[in-house]
């Protein structure tokens, strides 16, 4: 058997994998392309899953910033990590903004489920707190202010 696939079969093997859950179009694409010798057919089966509604840019994105901020993640690292699935900027700020996310409380909440800081914390500490923000892609104002916040509380 060819391990080259046909448009049919190409449809079967996209839908498969959305059945377990979303991916972005340039994920399937990127996923796909070894499997097809006419990179056309692969765009042209991915133009119509998302017309017929099987495949969702905008609902990946809107499900990733979800599971994101549920997570506590920034706003730097969810915006990396969906422009490295493909997903185009403006789609971003479009869903980002519908969230409207407290950037400070969430970071506060992070920083509470990690670490507990006292009164005039050690720079060790403090440091390995903002660091872990940070990493997280949250702004360092973010970061500071989430701080200062748990501090006081």
């Amino acid at each position: 058997m060819s391990s080259e696939l046909n448009a049919q079969e190409l449809r079967y093997k996209i839908i498969s994998l959305l059945a377990r859950r979303e991916y972005s179009r340039a994920e399937l694409s990127k996923r796909l392309q070894s499997q097809t010798s006419d990179i056309h057919v692969l765009h042209s089966v991915l133009d119509q899953l998302a017309e017929d509604g099987y495949q969702s840019d905008y609902r990946f994105t809107e499900m990733f910033i979800r599971n994101r901020l549920g997570q506590c993640y920034g706003e730097a690292r969810i915006r990396y990590e969906l422009r490295q699935k493909g997903i185009e900027e403006e789609l971003v700020d479009t869903i980002l903004g519908e969230f409207d996310p407290d950037w400070f409380e969430l970071a506060k909440t992070l920083a509470n489920k990690r670490f507990t800081l006292t009164e005039n914390p050690p720079a060790k500490d403090y440091a390995k707190c903002m660091r872990y923000l940070l990493n997280h892609g949250f702004s360092y104002d973010q970061a500071r202010e989430s701080l200062k916040r748990q501090v006081i509380d």
